[in-house]
């Protein structure tokens, strides 16, 4: 049987950039004078914030390491209870 094809995804700098024209359109609005400058720093920040959320993500969701007491929670052990049929 053929490998099973992963499906293609946008990486994630180009995911955050998605947001690039909303926040230009706000910036232009806030602060014309500067919207050259701006645009350019929010552009630089998202493709940053994007390259490193997956790093972050992957380091919070990481799995704890087994040790000694891995699987040391508490037990409670429950009696068995016999039913007598209905007569």
């Amino acid at each position: 049987m053929a490998p099973e094809k992963r499906e293609w995804t946008v990486p994630a700098p180009l995911r955050a950039l998605m947001w690039w024209p909303g926040i230009a359109f706000v910036l232009v609005m806030i602060a014309p004078e500067a919207a050259a400058a701006s645009i350019a720093a929010s552009g630089a920040v998202l493709v940053a914030l994007g390259a490193v959320a997956p790093f972050v993500t992957r380091r919070i969701r990481r799995p704890r390491p087994a040790g000694p007491h891995a699987d040391d929670r508490p037990t409670v052990e429950m009696p068995t209870i016999e039913i007598e049929r209905a007569a």
